[in-house]
């Protein structure tokens, strides 16, 4: 059937007028997104975590080192010590004594303990390297410590600038890392 001409059609629903956001959207769209316009499309380049967590710990190790080494030199120059006094030469005795990781009470301690200590090296010259590794030690604590920067090592040169350089007095020694030394 035909439609009638009375028949009115009825206009079609205009749209409702946009709102404020959706006139917008074009230009805010980009905020949407992970990385914006100012830093292109890889983002922020930040440091990773990690990274961070081991450049601390780095600058922890270097910073309390000295103690830690001083325990380990310290238990190896008692064994040395007793060795070097019932079986060694006297003069590398009195060197080991003169690097000063041993105080003069524990050298008297020392001195009055017997027993035998042959089980500590294989042989003379093997305590004697031990012992000159002691003292290699101690004599760069005290180059640090002086501040004598052109006769350091690599690492001792980095130390100095990081800590020594503005004044940070890094430790040498501590007692309760260090072993007892009981008559």
């Amino acid at each position: 059937m035909e439609k009638s001409l009375f028949h009115k059609d009825t206009p079609e629903e205009k749209p409702p007028p946009p709102n404020p956001y959706a006139l917008i959207e074009q230009e805010i769209g980009h905020l949407k997104k992970g990385p914006s316009v100012r830093h292109g499309a890889k983002g922020k380049n930040r440091a990773p975590t990690w990274l961070i967590v081991i450049a601390f710990c780095g600058l922890a190790w270097l910073y309390l080192m000295d103690p830690i080494y001083h325990a380990w030199y310290k238990g190896d120059a008692i064994q040395a010590y007793l060795y070097l006094r019932s079986f060694g030469s006297s003069s590398d005795l009195a060197a080991l004594a003169a690097s000063q990781i041993l105080s003069p009470e524990d050298l008297d301690n020392l001195n009055h303990r017997s027993g035998s200590f042959q089980d500590y090296y294989a042989s003379p010259d093997a305590a004697k390297k031990n012992a000159q590794k002691i003292i290699d030690y101690m004599a760069k604590v005290r180059l640090l410590h002086d501040g004598q920067y052109q006769q350091l090592d690599p690492v001792g040169r980095m130390r100095y600038a990081i800590f020594i350089k503005f004044g940070i007095v890094l430790p040498r020694q501590w007692e309760f890392l260090d072993p007892a030394v009981n008559p």
